[in-house]
């Protein structure tokens, strides 16, 4: 009888050979292939940036952002654009979902220089910046010093030049940010007293700054066209630009009738400073620090951007100033690699576990490793899939390859096994192979088909979800194509060339491994008498197949969903939120007692504190930090783990702030998405115009305080506010048109006055540095200090801006967010204990829709808006591989019959998946959903070798019971063999700890239960669903039609 591996068993060399060419493929590809934590799941992102210092967040949102996004609106494959408008200018996130991110990035520059010239002449004089950026915080990097070493300036400038430069440089960073500092830049601070005397206003000393601080070119003396008798050229030159203080001091600003001159040191002082001075930081012994943030570009692989910011740091260290200490706050790529030896430590556990099983199993160390000789064919000739397919070594494909470290093994277990018992029998080595493969060739490939396809579905889908899944499924299907190749040529030709029946252990391997084999062997016994009763109870099973499918349906639908579960990164972020209108001196006195609090707690290891400062803006009453704790390794208790030290934090904070919000929470998993952890989403005027801010706030507060009230959510809060304290400048337009004042030149001198205005450039060194020109702080107080200020009308007269302005208080916004470009509020919440974020998204939906509101609607954000998408893709995608797998075995087979069986014990692995992850309290996750995938094929396969070997017997023409029964008896030693094996890999994602933990446990829970009750289950079901099924056929006649046919 010939089988497909009959042209192995007669080429023993050539099946070594093509083997070993596997291996050698996976090793060339192993070089190429890139190591990272996740492949790209976020979608493609540019950020736009235009600053306007001084202007109002609705004055940006009107002459700035709403031109800026009704013309990208229209970008190709442009899937969300969210924006920010705050007194220091606009901020435009655009995410593209697939499409080249650098043809994006081009297209977004496009459409803002169609734009550009509309925009104010100061946002022009900034420029417009398109960036292919994402919100991955990489690193934090806090640089700091004692106060009576070195000042903040000194500092600030420093790191500008000399850090931030270098680092900008490092390919794949796409933005450095700094914190707590600034570049440096000339200030010329002005008074307004001694402007007065002078008979001067803030914008004539403008006005000659343009005029004297200019660059210079004045071509050659002697070029062509020149006399014969010329013979050289004289090149002109004469500096335009002032470069020192001094120099600035010494410009004219006025002159008089009588010759005297006014200069800049008669009506204020010039300082080299910062560019601005919003921020002030901080680090965990309270020294003065200035931080860089370091974003990773968009696309590119966060270790090797870490490895060449470390080499740039490594060459830069020679150059630090006496003094200065350098602290790694942040560092998402050492939680990286960390969860990736985690990962590939547990395969390595996993390959170590299976071999262990083999040889107990198996009784024979030879037996033992010709099955395990699929492991390194399989997991290493993946790596050419990988390759193939665009793909890296990261967290999920190392997934792939530990849940397939057991499945790789059970078709050359069952290939070897039943090779060996032939042996056993005294068959001739290669007749015994001949024979085992003529028998189970058939089997080996259907089960290898049922676990290729089932993950075929997987392929199909989009977005963050089919980027999540492919990699495990790629990684899996590759596996298992090489474990079939391996099983249907190396192994049976290993198996009949190394085995033999007169072959025995040695004596002290043989105490060891024999007893285990012989107590699977006795496990016969009992499992025929059992098999014989339960095949009575035939309607029993069947009412028990029926009430475990409406407990698989009740669990599933029951158990919580989650996207992806919470990591310990050893990471943590604080965001800190004052009333409206506190001023900077206050936030960071609230700072400094956060900091004493943190100060108290063994476990932090650096921090860094920013007062006015936030993520994604920039305000004096906020402030944020960065926590780093001690490594996960010496932090082995469950008190002592990230979400531990958060909650006890927050516990602190509590009692020691209390006119301040602070919120301590974990870094989030996912990168890319979000700079903060927890659910995101936007509150969204769809009024048409007709709700003011107050109102859109109003909207926003009921949202928040519903959501409370369900007791769900440990936080929930915007950091919006429509009420912040200001002045209201009204002109009057008929008193100043009476006395000749110009709109313009009033906007000019208050900018000029209590904004930052930047007039110009000059240089310092080798450094460009901004002229901004302000008034002195002692001037910029109150509203008395506004209308004090003179502005000069159209015959040269001063006018006080009390002739011509009323001023009130009032209230306004301190940002205006949009989302899809109308107004939004952006709103966080931070599911409580036992809530998943499947459960808070579902809970948030329904909140929003009990309320009736038809002027708001809910947009999700960050991750939140993946998982929302997602929605019950998940059980289609688990429907549809159920239906391919079906459609696969029907073909097979020619019969419907057969798949039904086969697919009856599916609903009962689901269910064991299910209960594990309820027994240990878990969510079901995306990972714990890719375990069910893997399930339904572990389950399928198991029932293939049953119902396989029965339609032999039966076509043999044995009778029904005796070939069920037969068939199942037969087939129960590689059935446990080969659940052992799988059981065995499965142990240490069930068990694992350490960085990435969360996620190895999900899939291991569901995949480790799932398959030790759909194995129990399976010896039994499959075997009575068999009995009825054929039963019927025989009786309608069909089975006999097949036999004879068969015959």
């Amino acid at each position: 009888m010939k089988s497909i591996s009959d042209p192995f068993l007669r080429r023993p060399v050539l099946t070594l050979v093509l083997s070993l060419l596997v291996i050698l493929g996976g090793l060339i590809s192993l070089p190429g292939l890139k190591v990272e934590n996740l492949p790209p799941i976020a979608p493609g992102r540019v950020s736009v940036s235009a600053s306007y210092p001084g202007a109002s967040p609705e004055v940006v949102e009107q002459g700035v952002t709403t031109l800026l996004e009704k013309q990208f609106n229209g970008l190709e494959r442009l899937d969300s654009i969210r924006s920010t408008s705050s007194a220091n200018g606009s901020s435009i996130s655009l995410g593209f979902e697939g499409g080249n991110p650098e043809i994006n990035q081009i297209n977004t520059q496009n459409e803002a220089a169609v734009v550009s010239r509309q925009l104010p002449a100061q946002v022009a004089r900034f420029g417009v910046q398109v960036r292919r950026t994402s919100d991955d915080l990489l690193m934090v990097l806090s640089f700091s010093a004692s106060r009576d070493r070195y000042d903040d300036t000194f500092l600030s400038g420093w790191v500008d030049q000399v850090i931030r430069d270098r680092l900008q440089r490092v390919p794949g960073v796409g933005e450095v940010r700094l914190f707590g500092g600034s570049s440096l830049a000339f200030r010329l601070w002005l008074d307004p007293l001694r402007l007065e005397e002078r008979n001067l206003t803030i914008s004539e000393v403008r006005d000659a700054l343009e005029e004297q601080n200019v660059l210079a070119a004045l071509g050659q003396a002697g070029v062509a066209p020149s006399p014969d008798d010329q013979l050289v050229t004289l090149p002109l030159r004469m500096e335009g630009r002032l470069r020192t203080a001094q120099e600035f001091e010494s410009l004219v600003v006025d002159r008089s009738a009588n010759g005297g001159v006014t200069l800049l040191k008669d009506v204020g002082r010039v300082s080299l400073g910062s560019e601005n001075y919003e921020a002030i930081a901080t680090d965990l012994s309270g020294k003065t620090a200035v931080a860089v943030g370091i974003f990773q570009r968009d696309g590119s692989n966060a270790l090797e951007v870490s490895q060449g910011i470390e080499g740039a740091l490594k060459e830069l260290g020679p150059r630090f100033p006496p003094g200065v200490d350098l602290q790694v706050i942040v560092d998402e790529a050492a939680s990286i690699r960390t969860s990736i030896d985690r990962t590939t430590a547990s395969l390595r556990e996993a390959v170590l576990l299976v071999f262990l099983v083999l040889l107990l199993g198996l009784g024979n160390s030879r037996l033992a490793l010709i099955s395990a000789s699929a492991v390194p064919v399989a997991l290493i000739g993946s790596l050419a899939v990988l390759r193939l397919s665009g793909d890296s070594i990261n967290t999920l494909t190392l997934f792939g390859m530990v849940l397939a470290s057991g499945l790789v093994v059970d078709d050359a277990i069952v290939v070897s096994e039943d090779i060996g018992r032939r042996l056993e029998n005294g068959r001739p080595p290669l007749e015994a192979a001949r024979e085992a493969m003529a028998e189970l060739g058939g089997a080996v490939i259907a089960t290898s088909l049922v676990l290729i396809v089932v993950f075929l579905p997987v392929l199909t889908l989009q977005g963050s979800l089919g980027r999540l899944y492919a990699p495990i499924a790629l990684t899996i299907g590759g596996t298992i194509v090489f474990s079939t190749f391996n099983a249907l040529t190396f192994t049976p030709v290993a198996a009949s060339r190394l085995l033999h029946a007169d072959r025995r252990e040695p004596a002290w391997l043989l105490r060891w491994i024999d007893p285990p084999r012989r107590a699977l062997e006795r496990l016969e016994r009992p499992y025929d008498r059992l098999l014989s009763r339960v095949l009575h109870w035939r309607r029993r099973v069947v009412a028990g197949l029926l009430v475990g499918l409406l407990l698989t349906g009740l669990a599933f639908e029951q158990r919580p969903k989650a996207f992806i579960p919470q990591e310990d990164s050893g990471q943590l972020r604080g965001v800190v939120l004052l009333q409206d209108g506190i001023a900077l001196p206050r936030t960071q006195q609230v700072m400094e007692q956060v900091r004493e609090v943190m100060d108290q707690e063994p476990l932090i290891r650096f921090a860094n504190f920013y007062a006015g400062r936030s993520f994604g803006d920039s305000s004096p009453n906020k402030g944020i930090f960065f926590l780093r704790l001690k490594p996960i390794e010496e932090r082995p208790g469950a008190d002592q783990s990230a979400a531990a030290v958060a909650e006890r934090l927050n516990r602190r904070l509590r009692q020691r702030i209390s006119d301040a919000s602070v919120i301590v929470s974990e870094s989030p998993t996912v990168r890319g998405f979000s700079s903060e952890s927890g659910l995101e989403f936007d509150l969204l005027d769809t009024s048409g115009g007709r709700l003011s801010l107050g109102e859109f706030q109003q909207e926003a507060e009921a949202f928040i305080a519903a959501a409370r009230q369900t007791g769900a959510f440990e936080q929930v809060g915007t950091r919006f506010s429509a009420d912040a304290p200001l002045l209201r400048l009204i002109p009057d337009r008929l008193r100043m048109a009476s006395l000749q004042v110009d709109l313009d030149e009033l906007v000019s001198v208050l900018g000029a006055s209590f904004g930052s205005d930047y007039v110009n450039d000059s240089f310092e060194g080798d450094q460009v540095r901004r002229v901004i020109l302000q008034l002195e702080g002692e001037a910029r107080r109150d509203a008395d200090d506004v209308l004090a200020l003179q502005v000069r009308n159209r015959s040269g007269q001063l006018i006080p801006l009390a002739q011509i302005v009323q001023v009130e208080a009032g209230t306004g916004p301190t940002t205006i967010n949009h989302t899809r470009l109308v107004r939004s509020i952006s709103i966080r919440a931070q599911p409580g204990p036992g809530v998943s974020s499947g459960q808070a998204i579902a809970l948030l939906e329904q909140l929003q829709q009990d309320r009736g509101s038809t002027a708001t609607d809910l947009e999700w954000a960050g991750l939140a808006r993946e998982e929302a998408r997602a929605g019950g893709g998940n059980l289609q995608v688990f429907a549809l591989a159920v239906l391919v797998m079906l459609l696969v075995l029907a073909g097979l087979y020619e019969n419907f019959a057969d798949p039904f069986i086969i697919l009856a014990t599916v609903p009962m692995g689901v269910l064991g998946g299910v209960l594990g992850l309820a027994l240990r309290g878990l969510p079901l996750d995306v990972y714990g959903q890719m375990g069910l995938l893997v399930l339904v094929a572990l389950a399928a396969k198991n029932a293939i070798l049953i119902v396989e070997f029965a339609n032999q017997r039966l076509a043999e023409g044995m009778p029904l019971d005796e070939a069920v029964h037969g068939a199942a008896v037969a087939r129960l030693r590689p059935i446990l063999l080969t659940a052992f094996s799988s059981l065995a890999g499965f142990l240490p994602l069930l068990f694992a700890t350490g960085a990435g933990s969360a996620s190895r446990i999900s899939i291991g829970t569901v995949v480790f239960f799932g398959l030790l009750v759909a194995t129990g289950l399976t010896l039994f079901l499959v075997p009575t669903l068999y009995r009825i099924v054929k039963g019927w056929e025989l009786s309608l006649g069909g089975g006999h039609g097949r036999r004879a046919e068969q015959a």
